[in-house]
């Protein structure tokens, strides 16, 4: 799994243009949402990491890009690369390698690796990724059970 999450990030303002009471921070808010990713799609725990981070800003006392490397006991391996400096288009990538392809995920949807999209409309019954999180939380509550994420984590 390569992934690459991208802002231009300068001062501390949310997406509206508000002041954030928080700052922002490449590891602490971005890079925890991929390694809960990597770690509930291959279903096994990161044994191996790294991390590299860049220069500091002088105004806002945080690492404006990073680099991250995982691997679970079964070999894949994650590589994400992070930045405020980055001046193009916002976000976040997704890109899985595999001996079945290579698929890109750009928000909702899904390309392979020659840029051809993907028909993903029939996959569920939405697709709203926070209306599916929180229908399968809620069933969860109602059944009794524990949501998926909470069952895959040690």
């Amino acid at each position: 799994m390569d992934v690459q999450t991208y802002f231009f990030r300068r001062t501390n303002m949310n997406a509206l243009g508000k002041p954030r009471s928080w700052t922002d921070h490449l590891l602490w808010h971005h890079a925890c949402h991929t390694v809960d990713l990597f770690q509930y799609q291959s279903g096994q725990l990161v044994s191996e990491s790294f991390a590299l981070q860049g220069p500091l800003s002088p105004t806002l006392g945080i690492a404006m890009d990073m680099s991250i490397g995982l691997k679970v006991p079964g070999g894949a391996l994650c590589t994400l690369s992070l930045s405020f400096n980055n001046d193009g288009p916002l976000g976040t990538f997704f890109r899985y390698i595999c001996d079945n392809g290579t698929y890109i995920c750009r928000y909702d949807d899904l390309f392979d690796g020659k840029n051809n999209q993907i028909d993903v409309s029939k996959v569920d019954v939405s697709m709203n990724g926070i209306e599916l999180q929180d229908r399968e939380f809620f069933a969860a509550i109602a059944s009794g059970a524990s949501p998926t994420p909470a069952s895959r984590s040690a």
